[in-house]
């Protein structure tokens, strides 16, 4: 009787077929009611679910201009209206130089498109930067501004300079509205006499207008800012 039981087919292990594309084995409760039956495949729809959640994050770059030697590309991300975008050229100067401008944030509105305004708010040392930015926003809809935490990493062939949002590091005033989400990453490399510049960057201004509107600015700004950051280098 004891070895009947045994092989019994309620104690059996469910052995769900996946896709060929999840390299994760399940180990699943043995099915001894039909409760256990239904948790399992809970378990397993909510592990599908998170599969699906993980690739949208890994999302690919789509390229959406190429022109005077510049590229964007964009991407979705998850929970937001707005793509992030990334943009990258190559500019025929020492990397060095191009740090001293990119780190110059008092005079970014001659040529970061849009940009009103730049100060640095607190200096800790040359490698950590907090700076405020006011960004020009369409009348009637009030300015901008964002604060970011800046964070300097050099070695002998690469700078990265990284964004980090900080809303809350000082009190926003009634001029514009606080921007709460606005973090990137500028990306420098040496190339012989030249210096390979990446922006990636994702901000959501919360202006009312349809995402489309918002999205094409995504890919026009950085454009048009890495072409006067060219001029203003070479």
């Amino acid at each position: 009787m004891k070895r009947e039981i045994r092989k019994s087919s309620k104690n059996r292990w469910l052995k769900p077929k996946l896709s060929k594309k999840v390299l994760i084995t399940l180990n699943l409760l043995p099915v001894k009611k039909a409760g256990d039956l239904t948790v399992n495949l809970i378990c397993l729809t909510l592990f599908l679910s998170s599969t699906n959640i993980i690739a949208s994050e890994k999302e690919e770059w789509t390229l959406k201009i190429q022109q005077d030697g510049i590229a964007v590309y964009t991407k979705k991300v998850a929970g937001s209206r707005i793509d992030a975008f990334k943009a990258t050229t190559m500019i025929s100067a020492e990397y060095e130089k191009v740090k001293e401008v990119i780190l110059d944030y008092p005079n970014y509105p001659t040529w970061y498109q849009d940009y009103k305004a730049g100060e640095i708010l607190e200096q800790t040392n040359q490698d950590e930067i907090v700076v405020r930015f006011i960004i020009n926003a369409p009348f009637p809809i009030k300015d901008r501004d964002s604060v970011n935490r800046v964070y300097v990493r050099q070695t002998d062939e690469h700078i990265e300079v990284t964004l980090e949002s900080a809303p809350t590091f000082i009190p926003h005033n009634k001029k514009q509205i606080r921007m709460t989400i606005s973090s990137g990453r500028w990306t420098l490399e040496k190339e012989d006499n030249q210096t390979r510049v990446t922006l990636e960057y994702h901000a959501d201004p919360e202006i009312p207008v349809p995402s489309w509107v918002s999205n094409r600015y995504v890919v026009q700004g950085p454009a048009k800012s890495l072409s006067n950051l060219k001029k203003r280098l070479q």
